[in-house]
């Protein structure tokens, strides 16, 4: 899909078929005689953002206003603002089985002769009766030889939920995007940057300046998670950094926290954390046995089927999980459980797990050595059935 911007309205042109472009929306009056640098659709294709810059104020002129216009397909209805860069993203609100939709706007205004850089995080479609994402917002800080420097882009990477701000200068700003804290700052070029691009794959960006060079900015994977827990003694978002980017760093600060939940019985956030724990650091036996050692209150649910449920709602259990997990439905008589998550690829196959099964179904148990490759055992079970 191309999006074709002209003076007065916005078009979509797909670039499949013979199809004529399709009118989006006009322009709103905020964006007249503006040069238009960005333009963006949402993952849903349900928002999208227009956005200009034109000569600042008559007391200020060098710094450059920044105009937006956020335009809603399904209300067909928008809604103009100032600011230099806007971006969308996907965020998952814990107790929410749907994924919100986030705008992240930057803006750099003058008023009164005071200057005020903002970063600001909305949800753009809040869920009867559920939990939403609530509303954020953080100082832009500029260096004092920056003051008229202004955002220029955005990117947000969904792989680390970190939003990437550029400006005209070369400076780029990191932020948290579930609590728009300060990650980092630093000029990444002394020329001017005029385009940057989603490095999705890599969770960064590329940004192309004036000299024509191509850059890459991306998170350094080994040195991130120690860096904020230590220069910016921010343990909590260490630790949420690391979860949600499978990072190495906070192994210390996982397992203290996990030993402190579980001091404090709350088995549901121990296991949590555990199933969230960056390169499964928790996912052990001596965490499975953990959970094995509380006694089990009347009418409640055994914190081990609590922490096996919560791991099989994330992915799949590995060798050691799949075992215990199936020894359990296998001593109530759950066969049918088994096969269900058997069937839904839930459990690592092994030769320990075929003979655990083969106490209760030989057929199935025939089904899990061909899977583990245990070529004796698979022998001796067709030699069974003659």
């Amino acid at each position: 899909m191309l999006g074709l911007v002209t003076q007065t309205s916005v078009y979509h042109w797909s670039i499949e078929g013979d199809s004529e472009p399709v009118k989006m929306f006009d322009r709103t009056a905020n964006l007249a005689n503006n040069q238009i640098i960005n333009y963006r659709c949402d993952p849903f294709a349900k928002w999208l953002v227009l956005i200009g810059i034109a000569p600042g104020a008559p007391e200020r002129p060098q710094l450059v206003k920044g105009n937006m216009q956020l335009f809603s397909i399904n209300q067909q209805r928008s809604q103009a603002l100032e600011a230099h860069a806007a971006s969308f993203a996907q965020f998952k609100v814990p107790g929410n089985d749907y994924p919100s939709v986030l705008i992240s706007f930057a803006t750099k205004t003058l008023n009164a002769g005071q200057i005020t850089s903002k970063l600001h995080i909305i949800d753009l479609g809040a869920q009867p009766r559920k939990p939403s994402f609530t509303k954020k917002q953080a100082d832009l800080f500029f260096p004092p030889d920056f003051a008229d420097d202004f955002p220029v882009a955005m990117q947000i990477s969904q792989k680390y939920n970190l939003i990437y701000v550029i400006t005209k200068l070369g400076l780029l700003f990191v932020y948290d995007m579930e609590t728009a804290t300060a990650v980092y700052r630093n000029r990444i070029s002394p020329d001017p940057i005029f385009l940057t691009a989603e490095a999705s794959s890599l969770g960064g960006l590329y940004a192309v300046n004036r000299r024509g060079q191509v850059l890459l900015a991306t998170v350094n994977e080994q040195t991130i998670v120690p860096f904020v827990s230590g220069q910016l003694n921010n343990l909590e978002l260490a630790v949420n950094l690391a979860k949600r980017g499978n990072l190495p760093g906070a192994e210390q600060l996982v397992v203290q926290r996990f030993q402190e939940l579980f001091a404090q019985t709350k088995y549901k956030e121990s296991a949590e954390l555990a199933a969230e724990s960056p390169q499964g650091i928790l996912r052990t036996p001596d965490t499975v046995a953990k959970f094995q050692s509380v006694p089990v209150q009347a009418g409640q649910t055994p914190p081990l089927l609590q922490y096996f449920g919560i791991l099989l709602t994330r992915g799949n259990l590995n060798a050691f999980e799949s075992l215990e997990l199936s020894r359990l439905v296998v001593n109530q008589n759950k066969k049918n459980l088994l096969e269900n998550w058997l069937a839904e690829d839930k459990l690592e196959y092994s030769e320990e797990l075929g003979d655990l099964v083969k106490t209760v179904d030989n057929d199935l148990a025939l089904k899990i050595y061909i899977k583990a490759r245990a070529i004796p055992k698979v022998v001796a079970a067709f030699a069974e059935r003659r």
